[in-house]
């Protein structure tokens, strides 16, 4: 039969469902038996309360009273009967030959399930696994050492036209820049050594060229004045005049034009400061100080022109039109950078850094 209160299928005998412990019979009507002690839920057949130890209410005499339940005592237990002895005799202990004999059968065979063969994950030790961060540090290493590569050992070879590219662009933006052009300077200093070796051949000896002091106090006096001379003949007013009066000219080619005057000047203070560096004079010469003395000058002169020449870089840079006054600042800024420590050095030591001969 199926038990109709747990469903599972039982002998036809049974009363009780020995799975849920409910009663199988239909006409009978069904009643809970709880434990006085701690009230839990019994079985009809429950001896004991399974949870506090308890004799169950079923089998207590008639004179036990809540009181003595609750308090732990009580007045008598069930009569022990025949068929309850039988029921509770234990059962003899199994020897050890029997167990051995029916665990050691020798035609029974075992066969170590499936199961256990399958690898768990280990919750102690998780498996490696790369994160976000871990990836785009591997991509940019990957990108850093491609690059460097691609620089360095230039496989497609491309680096050569792109050197090219550049050089041009800077000789485009800034012409006033550029070196002479080396090939041309190496042909010149060629000539010159031809020259030098054919006299040194018909001299037969090399030429001293230490200054005397007469000789230096002779150079020495016109390269100051034509140092002086850029200011007292007014030549930087003129650069200054027309740097004011035209680097915001809308035509480019008018610009040019008028950035030619401040070049040409530089390139002629250029000239004296080279001329200047070349100078050797004897050892204890009277006329280093007065050497050192106009370099000095000529260097505050080629400061006070160069940052004209690099105002007009930066506005040759621009075609024109509205363009060029939004940009103003930007033509100005070297300037503002420079200052006026140049002029007021140079206006301050002009006069009395004048070369005079020594006796």
């Amino acid at each position: 039969m199926i038990c109709p209160h747990c469903l599972e299928t039982i002998d036809d005998d049974c009363t009780v469902c020995p799975n849920c412990g409910g009663l199988t019979s239909s006409g009978s009507t069904v009643g809970f038996v709880f434990c006085d002690g701690c009230g839990a839920r019994l079985s009809p057949h429950d001896r004991t309360c399974p949870k506090c130890g308890r004799p169950a209410p079923g089998i207590l005499s008639t004179e036990a009273s809540a009181s003595d339940l609750a308090a732990g005592r009580t007045a008598s237990f069930p009569k022990l009967t025949v068929d309850a002895i039988e029921t509770e005799r234990p059962q003899p202990n199994a020897s050890a030959q029997s167990v051995l004999s029916d665990s050691l059968d020798p035609s029974a065979t075992t066969v170590i399930p499936v199961a256990a063969d399958e690898k768990h994950p280990d919750p102690y030790h998780r498996g490696f696994k790369l994160s976000r961060g871990m990836v785009a540090a591997i991509l940019t290493v990957a990108i850093i050492a491609g690059g460097t590569y691609f620089v360095t050992q230039d496989p497609l070879n491309v680096m050569p036209g792109f050197y090219e590219w550049v050089r041009v662009s800077a000789r485009e933006a800034f012409p006033s820049r550029q070196l002479p052009d080396s090939g041309a300077a190496t042909e010149d200093d060629a000539s010159e050594d031809d020259g030098q070796s054919a006299d040194g051949d018909d001299a037969g000896v090399l030429t001293d060229s230490t200054l005397s002091d007469a000789e230096a106090l002779n150079r020495l006096e016109r390269l100051y004045d034509e140092v002086v001379s850029f200011t007292d003949e007014d030549e930087l007013g003129d650069v200054i005049d027309t740097f004011n009066g035209a680097y915001l000219r809308s035509d480019r080619s008018t610009r040019e034009t008028a950035a030619k005057t401040a070049y040409n000047l530089r390139d002629k203070v250029q000239d004296i400061i080279d001329e200047l560096d070349d100078m050797k004079l004897a050892d204890g010469s009277a006329y280093t100080e007065d050497l050192d003395h106009v370099h000095q000058l000529a260097e505050w002169m080629y400061e006070r022109v160069d940052v004209i020449c690099r105002c007009w870089d930066i506005s040759l840079e621009y075609d024109g039109g509205s363009e060029l006054r939004e940009h103003q600042n930007d033509i100005l800024q070297p300037l503002r950078e420079a200052g006026s420590t140049a002029r007021e050095l140079f206006d301050q030591y002009a006069s009395s850094w004048a070369p005079r001969e020594h006796s």
